[in-house]
C-alpha cells in the first residue's frame, strides 16, 4: 500500500491515523475517500541545462511560510540606507566645510583682547560656531555663576550683580541671550548645499540621496552645535544644538529634494498649468527679492563704512548680516522704520527706557535731505525692478500678480527675521544690568508701505516696457494671425520677371514692404504707408505722455500716501501722554491685589474733578515713628530710615540705604520717562527670576494703588546658593506724575522677616516726592 501524505501539510501520515503528527489536522478517513495524492513539491532543477521540474498539481505551500514585504516606507528606507553613502557623504561635506571655514575667519582676530589673551583662538572658534549656528535656529546664551544676593552687594559684603528700577539681577546667576539669525551664513550654507545636491543628481541620485545627505548634514550640525559650548573664565555658551539640527534637517530636506526630484516635478507641473504658474512665480519673486537685498545690502554697508569709528573688525562683524542690513535699508525707503525697544538698564547705555524708530524723517534730521532723496530712490528702483521682473517673466497678468504678492510675502517672512534681540540678567563678562533690547523693522509698517509700492509697480510696469518698445511676457513664437483658421499672414511674391517682358518700369514701388499694421483680411485695400506710419507715431507720442503722467502719477501717490502716514505718525507721537496720564489722578485708594489679579483699567475722572498735587501725595509732614529718621534725597524723594542707616551707594539708578551691620538694606530705583506700567516690568522681571533663581516662589504679584498712583507689588522668597537660607523680597512701584517710575525694595532673611518688614513698610508710610533735582 502507498504511503499517504497529509493534505494540508504534505507530511507523510502514519497508516491508520487520524490527524497529521505535524499540523494535527484530520485526515481523510480510509472508507470515506481514496488516498490523497502526495503533496506537489516546488518546481526543482534537476541538472545543469534541463528544465526544471514542474511542481506536481495541487502543491500549496505550508501556511505561515509565505514571505511578508515590507511597507512602502519600509523599502524606501532600505533602499536608503543601502544606498551610495560615500557620495552623500562628499556632497555633506560641502556646507559642513562652509560653516567650519566661516568660523575660522571669525576666530582668527583677537577683538581687541591686546597682551593679555582671556578668550583664547579654540574658545573664539566655539563662540563663532555658536553665532554661525543661529542660522538654522540655533540659540546663544551666556550664564554667569555669582555668588550673594542677586540685587547688588548687600551690606555684609556679599557680592552679586548691581541692577536695579527697570529690572534686577538674577539670583546668584547672571546671564544674557542674543537673538539673531545672520542671513548671510544661511544664504551661504543653502548655496553650498545645492551645488552639492547638483552634482549628487548628475550621479543619479533620487530621494534616497536626499535622506542620506539630510541626516548627515544635521548630524555635522548637531556635532558642532555640541562642540560650541565652551566655558569662559567662569562663563558658559550654550548654542542650542538640538533646535539648530532641526532647522537644518528642514532646510536640507527641502532644498535636496526639490534638486533631485526636479524631473519629476517639471512632469507634474506640465500636466497642471495652475500650479505650473505659481512655480514660475515663485521663481520670479525669489529672483527679484534677491537683487533688491543684494542692492540695498550694498548701499547699507558702505553708508556704515562712512560712520566714524567703524574699524576692520566691525566691518567684519557685518558681513554675516548682510542680507539683514540690505531688508532693513529697503524697509527704510519704502518708509517702514527700523523700530527700538530698550526695558531695563544696561551698563553701556545706562537708563534703557526708551522705544522709538528710526525712518525716513530721523535719517534727514541725522545727515540730511539728499540722504532721505537718495532713499526714496533707492525704494522707486527696487518696487520698479520688482514690477519690471514680474511683468517680463510671467505669461499675463495673472501670473504678474502672483509674483508681485510672493514678492511681498516671502518680503515680509524675512523682515520677521531681520531683528535683533538681546535680554540681559545681572553682569556677564563686565556687562551689567537687567532688561530687555529688541531692535528690528516694523513688519505691520512693512505690510502696508510694501503694498503700496509693490502693487503700483505690478500695475505699472507693463506700460513702462510698452514705452521702451520691450512687451511684456516671456518671448514666445508668433501668435495666429487673423481671425480665423489662417495661421499665417498673406504673403507677398514679386511678379516673375523675364527678360522679354515689355512692362514699363514705374516710378515708385508698386508693392510696398509687407507690414502687419497695415494689411487687413477681407476685402479692404491697404492702406498707404505713409499715412499708417504717421498714425503709429501720433499713437505712440498719445502712449508716451499717458503713461509718463501715469508713472509720475502712481510715484507722487506713494511718496505722498508713504509722507503722509509718516506725519501721521509723527504726530500722534508728539502728542501722546506720558505713562502716567491725568486720568489717573483722582483713583481711589485701595490695596494690593492678589498675585492673580490682572492689570487695572484706567478709570475715566469725574468732568467736575480737577486733579491736585494734594490729591498724588501724602501729607505735608508725616509721622516718623521713635527710632527713625527722614532723609531727603537729591534723586527726588525723601522717606524715613532707621537712625544707624546711611546712604551706602547710588549705581545704575538706584539709591541704596543700609546699616552698618545685617544684611537687610532699602534700594529705590529712580527710572525716568519709564515707558511701561509697573505691573508688565513686574511681569517680565518674574520670568527671569522664575529661570535664574533657586526655588522661586511668589507671595503676591499684583497692581495696587500706591499714594492715588497706579502702582504694582511684588513679593517672593528664594534660596541664597552659597548659604542655603530662604531669602525674603518685596519690592513697591508706581510712576509718578511726570512718568518717573520709583521702585521701593527690600530683602532680607526669612528669619529676621519681620523687622525688615517693619522697615519697608515705615518708607511708604513717609515716603514723598521733593522738589531737588
Amino acid at each position: 500500500m502507498p504511503p499517504t501524505y497529509c493534505p494540508h501539510c504534505g507530511t507523510a501520515a502514519l497508516e491508520g491515523a487520524r490527524f497529521c503528527m505535524k499540523c494535527g489536522r484530520e485526515q481523510p478517513t480510509a472508507a470515506g475517500a481514496a488516498d490523497p495524492a502526495p503533496p506537489a513539491l516546488p518546481p526543482v532543477a534537476t541538472q545543469p541545462g534541463h528544465a526544471p521540474r514542474p511542481a506536481p498539481p495541487g502543491y500549496a505551500p505550508p501556511p505561515g511560510h509565505a514571505p511578508v514585504r515590507p511597507s512602502p516606507a519600509g523599502e524606501f528606507l532600505g533602499r536608503a540606507m543601502r544606498g551610495d553613502w560615500a557620495g552623500s557623504l562628499r556632497a555633506a561635506a560641502w556646507p559642513t566645510g562652509l560653516i567650519l571655514a566661516l568660523a575660522v575667519a571669525l576666530a582668527i582676530p583677537s577683538y581687541g583682547q591686546g597682551d593679555e589673551i582671556v578668550v583664547g583662538w579654540s574658545d573664539r572658534l566655539r563662540i563663532a560656531l555658536a553665532m554661525l549656528l543661529q542660522a538654522f535656529g540655533g540659540g546663544f546664551e551666556l550664564r554667569a555663576e555669582g555668588p550673594g544676593s542677586p540685587y547688588g552687594s548687600g551690606s555684609d559684603g556679599s557680592g552679586g550683580s548691581d541692577a536695579f528700577g527697570a529690572g534686577y539681577g538674577a539670583a546668584g546667576q547672571a546671564g544674557a541671550t542674543l537673538s539673531l539669525v545672520p542671513l548671510t551664513v544661511t544664504v551661504l550654507w543653502v548655496g553650498a548645499l545645492l551645488l552639492a545636491t547638483r552634482a549628487a543628481r548628475k550621479q543619479g541620485g533620487g530621494m534616497e540621496a536626499a535622506v542620506r545627505i539630510s541626516a548627515l548634514v544635521t548630524g555635522a550640525i548637531l556635532v558642532l552645535g555640541l562642540f560650541a559650548q565652551p566655558d569662559i573664565a567662569g562663563v558658559s555658551v550654550s548654542s542650542s544644538p538640538l533646535l539648530a539640527a532641526l532647522g537644518a534637517l528642514v532646510l536640507s530636506l527641502l532644498v535636496t529634494g526639490g534638486v533631485l526630484q526636479q524631473d519629476a516635478a517639471a512632469q507634474w507641473l506640465a500636466q497642471r498649468p495652475a500650479a505650473h504658474a505659481v512655480v514660475r512665480a515663485t521663481g520670479t519673486a525669489v529672483r527679484a527679492l534677491g537683487a533688491v537685498i543684494a542692492l540695498c545690502a550694498l548701499i547699507g554697508f558702505i553708508a556704515y563704512a562712512n560712520v566714524d569709528g567703524v574699524d576692520g573688525t566691525a566691518m567684519l562683524l557685518t558681513l554675516p548680516v548682510l542680507p539683514n542690513i540690505g531688508l532693513a535699508v529697503l524697509g527704510v525707503s519704502w518708509g517702514a522704520p527700523v523700530e527700538y525697544d530698550v526695558r531695563g538698564e544696561f551698563g553701556w547705555f545706562g537708563s534703557g527706557t526708551e522705544h522709538g524708530g528710526f525712518g525716513l524723517s530721523e535719517l534727514g534730521d541725522a545727515v540730511n535731505g539728499w540722504a532721505v532723496t537718495g532713499a526714496v530712490l533707492t525704494g522707486v528702483v527696487c518696487a520698479v525692478y520688482a514690477g519690471v521682473s514680474a511683468a517680463l517673466r510671467s505669461a499675463d497678468r495673472r501670473e504678474q500678480a502672483i509674483a508681485g504678492g510672493l514678492f511681498l510675502v516671502l518680503y515680509l517672512l524675512l523682515t520677521g527675521f531681520t531683528g535683533v534681540s538681546a535680554q540681559l540678567s545681572g553682569d556677564v563678562a563686565g556687562v551689567g544690568g537687567q532688561g530687555m533690547a529688541e531692535i528690528a523693522p516694523s513688519v505691520p509698517d512693512a505690510l502696508l508701505f510694501g503694498l503700496l509700492w509693490v502693487g503700483g509697480a505690478v500695475l505699472v510696469a507693463p506700460y513702462l516696457l510698452r514705452l521702451v518698445g520691450r512687451p511684456a511676457g516671456p518671448v514666445a513664437p508668433a501668435p495666429a494671425w487673423g481671425p480665423g483658421t489662417q495661421s499665417q499672414p498673406p504673403a507677398w511674391n514679386p511678379p516673375p520677371q523675364t527678360p522679354s517682358a515689355t512692362v514699363p518700369t514705374p516710378t515708385s514701388t508698386p508693392y510696398p514692404p509687407y507690414d502687419p499694421r497695415t494689411v487687413q483680411l477681407g476685402p479692404a485695400v491697404a492702406r498707404p504707408q505713409a499715412d499708417t506710419a504717421a498714425a503709429a507715431t501720433a499713437a505712440r507720442r498719445r502712449s508716451v505722455v499717458v503713461w509718463s503722467v501715469t508713472l509720475v502719477a502712481a510715484v507722487v501717490l506713494g511718496g505722498g500716501v508713504t509722507a503722509g502716514v509718516l506725519f501721521l505718525k509723527n504726530d500722534r507721537g508728539d502728542n501722546q501722554h506720558p505713562p502716567a496720564a491725568a486720568a489717573e489722578d483722582n483713583k481711589p485708594a485701595a490695596s494690593g491685589s492678589s498675585d492673580s489679579a490682572p492689570p487695572e483699567a484706567t478709570p475715566t475722572p469725574s468732568p467736575t474733578t480737577s486733579p491736585s498735587a494734594s490729591a498724588t501725595r501724602p501729607p505735608a509732614a508725616p509721622t516718623v515713628p521713635d527710632g527713625y529718621r527722614m532723609v531727603s534725597d537729591s534723586a527726588g524723594f525723601s522717606f524715613a530710615v532707621p537712625v544707624q542707616w546711611d546712604r551706602e551707594s547710588e549705581k545704575n539708578h538706584q539709591i541704596t540705604y543700609a546699616g552698618s551691620t545685617g544684611r537687610a538694606e532699602l534700594k529705590v530705583g529712580v527710572i525716568r520717562n519709564a515707558p511701561y506700567t509697573s505691573y508688565e516690568n513686574f511681569q517680565n522681571l518674574e520670568r527671569t527670576a522664575d529661570a535664574n533663581q533657586k526655588n522661586y516662589r511668589r507671595l503676591q504679584l499684583g497692581t495696587n494703588t500706591f499714594q492715588g498712583l497706579r502702582g504694582a507689588i511684588w513679593e517672593y522668597t528664594y534660596e541664597d546658593k552659597q548659604s542655603g537660607e530662604t531669602i525674603h523680597a518685596i519690592d513697591q512701584s508706581y510712576i509718578a506724575d511726570d512718568g518717573t517710575e520709583y521702585a521701593i525694595y527690600t530683602t532680607e532673611r526669612d528669619r529676621y522677616w519681620s523687622d525688615a518688614r517693619q522697615i519697608f513698610d515705615t518708607a511708604l508710610s513717609t515716603w514723598m516726592l521733593n522738589d531737588i533735582d
